[in-house]
């Protein structure tokens, strides 16, 4: 399996830093109650819990150069699962700005107006070190689906 930590103890934190000089207060990863009962693990939490995201990586189009559907509709999944904290600001933050724009594209007047998606490009060298990282899983989950052995 493709070892992604380095977003989740890389890029994540990165973010959170950005949202903190925007907001002035601290931001964490948090287990937040659903209104639905459920529970779930957000990127960026503010200390007042007033502004709550969730952050995603991908890449822009498919190595064929088609639409990441199922990106897409991981990024949709995450504004569902915004929409059911209370928070008063709810933002999903993309870092790619080709994905950013794909995202735009292919979701114009389907997302709800009160989840903010936004932009936050990183740093090139660390847009390069996601860049391998999410090329591994991306190889990974393409040999998994067309039963190509690791091993081969």
């Amino acid at each position: 399996m493709a070892d992604t930590s380095y977003l989740r103890y890389t890029v994540e934190p990165w973010i959170r830093d950005q949202l903190q000089g925007t907001y002035r207060q601290t931001f964490t990863s948090q287990v937040l109650e659903l209104r639905t009962g459920g529970r779930r693990e957000f990127d960026a939490v503010s200390e007042d819990r007033c502004v709550v995201a969730s952050v995603k990586a991908h890449s822009g189009a498919t190595s064929s150069g088609g639409i990441p559907s199922a990106k897409i509709n991981s990024a949709l999944l995450e504004i569902y699962f915004l929409m059911l904290v209370p928070a008063d600001e709810r933002i999903l933050v993309l870092t790619n700005p080709e994905f950013f724009a794909i995202f735009n594209r292919s979701t114009k007047g389907r997302v709800v107006p009160e989840v903010r998606v936004e932009l936050m490009p990183l740093p090139l060298d660390m847009q390069t070190r996601v860049d391998a990282v999410t090329k591994r899983a991306s190889d990974e989950m393409a040999r998994e689906s067309t039963g190509v052995s690791r091993d081969v």
